[in-house]
Parts: C-alpha cells; sequence; structure tokens
C-alpha cells in the first residue's frame, strides 16, 4: 500500500478546501457511500477549514454531555435544502496538526457504522470512546528524561524500520504493552539513561523483564548525551520525521506518536531537543540476566498480595551481545507476526 492510499480521505479533503463557502455558515460537504435510515454519511469544511464527519441520526436522538474538548467536539447539527431537513452527529477536530487522527477517526467510524445504522450514534460512540484520550492529550513540552525514552526508543523503531516498513505495529510501548516492542518471536524493551556513568537501570513492573513462552526478550540499553540547540546530535523531530519517511502508514505511525504525547512540528521546544549517544549495549533477557519476575517470587515463596514492584539493576557487570549476536536475534523479528 502506497503512502497516499492509506489515506482515503486525502482526496475528498482537498476537494473540498478547494471550493470556497458561499457564506460564513455554509459548509462545503461530501457525500460518502455509507447511509443511515436518516441519509447519507457526509464530509464537509467549515469556513475556518475545520474537518466535521456529518453521521445522520433520528431527529430526537439525544446527545451524551461533555464532547466539547479542545481536540474533538461532537455536536447536534441541522442542515437543510429544498427537499430535506436532516439532523447529524457533527463530529470535528479544531486542531488541525490533528488532522491525521481525524482521518483515522473517520475510518474507524465508517468501519463500525455497517449493521448498527438504525443506532449510528451508538457506533460514534463507540468509536469517541476509543480515540478521545489521543485527542484531549495536551501537547506539552516533554521534560528531558521522557523525550530521552521516546528517542531512544525512535532509534530502535528505525533500526527495524529499515529491514520491515511495517515495524511500526510492532511498537507496543505506546500502547502499554509490557515490552516496547513486540514481533512474532522476539521482544525488545528499551531503557535510556543521561546519566555520563553507571550502568544502574530502572525496572517497571515485574512483568517488563518477563519473557513469554517461546520468545526471545533483549533489553537495547542507550546512554544519552542531551544536547543544546548547536547543531550538534540528532533531534527528536529528525528522528521522527526519519521513521515516518520510512513507514509503510505514516498516520499509523503518527498515530503512535500521538500515543506518547510527540505531535511533530507542534511544540518547538519538543522538536528540537538533540542527543547524541554515547553508548548502546543490547543485552538477551535469560535465566542468568538480573531480574525479578513473578514467577521468581512464586518460586521464592513471596506473599501473593504482593502483586507488583518497581526496582534497579545494575547492569554494570554483564556482558553484551555483539552485533552478530544481535542481528541473529533480531532475524526471528517479524511485524507480521
Amino acid at each position: 500500500m502506497t503512502r497516499e492510499a492509506s489515506n482515503p480521505f486525502e482526496i475528498a479533503w482537498a476537494r473540498l478546501a478547494d471550493e470556497p463557502p458561499s457564506t460564513e455558515t455554509r459548509l462545503r460537504a461530501l457525500e460518502l457511500d455509507h447511509s443511515t435510515p436518516w441519509g447519507q454519511v457526509t464530509l464537509a469544511i467549515d469556513s475556518d477549514d475545520v474537518r466535521h464527519l456529518l453521521v445522520p441520526v433520528l431527529s430526537t436522538t439525544r446527545f451524551r454531555a461533555g464532547l466539547d474538548g479542545p481536540g474533538l467536539t461532537l455536536r447536534r447539527r441541522f442542515l437543510e435544502d429544498a427537499t430535506s431537513h436532516t439532523t447529524y452527529a457533527d463530529l470535528s477536530c479544531p486542531r488541525p496538526e490533528l488532522a491525521y487522527l481525524f482521518d483515522e477517526l473517520c475510518t474507524d467510524v465508517l468501519r463500525t457504522l455497517p449493521g448498527r445504522e438504525k443506532q449510528p450514534l451508538k457506533a460514534v460512540y463507540q468509536v469517541i470512546d476509543r480515540w478521545q484520550a489521543l485527542f484531549e492529550r495536551p501537547a506539552g513540552r516533554m521534560e528531558q528524561q521522557v523525550a530521552a525514552g521516546l528517542f531512544a526508543e525512535l532509534r530502535v523503531l528505525r533500526r527495524l524500520l529499515q529491514t520491515d516498513a511495517s515495524a511500526h505495529r510492532t511498537w507496543t510501548g505506546p500502547t502499554g504493552r509490557h515490552h516496547d516492542f513486540t514481533g512474532g518471536a522476539v521482544d525488545i524493551e528499551v531503557k535510556a539513561t543521561t546519566l555520563a556513568a553507571g550502568y544502574v537501570t530502572e525496572i517497571h513492573g515485574l512483568e517488563q523483564l518477563e519473557t513469554a513462552p517461546a520468545t526471545t526478550l533483549l533489553l537495547a540499553w542507550f546512554r544519552l548525551v542531551a544536547e543544546g540547540e548547536e547543531g550538534r546530535g540528532v533531534s527528536l523531530q529528525v528522528l521522527a520525521d526519519e521513521c515516518l519517511e520510512l513507514a509503510d502508514d505514516e498516520q499509523a505511525m503518527r498515530s503512535r506518536l500521538a500515543q506518547v504525547g510527540y505531535l511533530p512540528g507542534v511544540v518547538r521546544e519538543n522538536d528540537v531537543r538533540a542527543f547524541t549517544t554515547s553508548e548502546e549495549r543490547w543485552y538477551l533477557v535469560d535465566e542468568t540476566f538480573p531480574r525479578m519476575t513473578r514467577a521468581q517470587l512464586g518460586a521464592a515463596g513471596v506473599d501473593e498480595r504482593v502483586k507488583d514492584a518497581n526496582y534497579t539493576i545494575d547492569l554494570v557487570a554483564e556482558v553484551p551481545s555483539n552485533e552478530e549476536e544481535v542481528a541473529k536475534h533480531l532475524s526471528g523479528w517479524s511485524a507480521q507476526a
């Protein structure tokens, strides 16, 4: 699939944008090949170039309160012409930098609607509940350690994308999975430090270094040097743009970035954060690797009421894998698994 084909709305939005509205309140609208008993689902752009998805509903439908955030709004809208008067559930996205997310939300609505045409607002709510957190996440300044962690994960992702353009699908850290990358027979956990010395690493939870059956777990560890704005190092935006260029689905890649709170091009302080990688180590997490897992606690007789724990490990004495060994392990990695 080409990047252009991955966004079915791109041509429609461009067509609507080329049609100036005749009044401030009039929408430029394009009916889609989806309908409910009350009319056609419609894409629209208003006089402020805000994008809308209009889903026809019964005129007496009651709307849920509180869906009026800065990133995503849902309102009742009435439109009429010479022959009809239609009530719509009007989804819109006032933030232009989130247009790519709004397109994915629209796709999800159209995917959810079949079979629910008589309850279209219910279908819309189901989609909103899946997506709202992404739209409402504030695009604020990232703390240095958060930015460093993201930089390290993007370093790993870029390496994976260079051999598989679908690798962003296995970047599961932003979705809340225990490991940052989950692909076939190999999982990858990524750690980064900006400290000048030492190998002490914090582990978050008993599952973070736990291996699934028949799965190899690698720990990718980076020592990063935070640079200023003098052109040294690689900026977060440059690295993110490289990953976006390599990925076969740019919208899906942008969604992953949004899930970790990074919107390229929105907050300059985030975009220009730059790092130099002074050290990169990869470790095979096996039975000899220092870690705590739920199975180990059970075998040691630890009270089962102890449900979780954060802890630190010192990697100073651990021998990292060489590049040949890392490449061999990653040969079992797959975005298609």
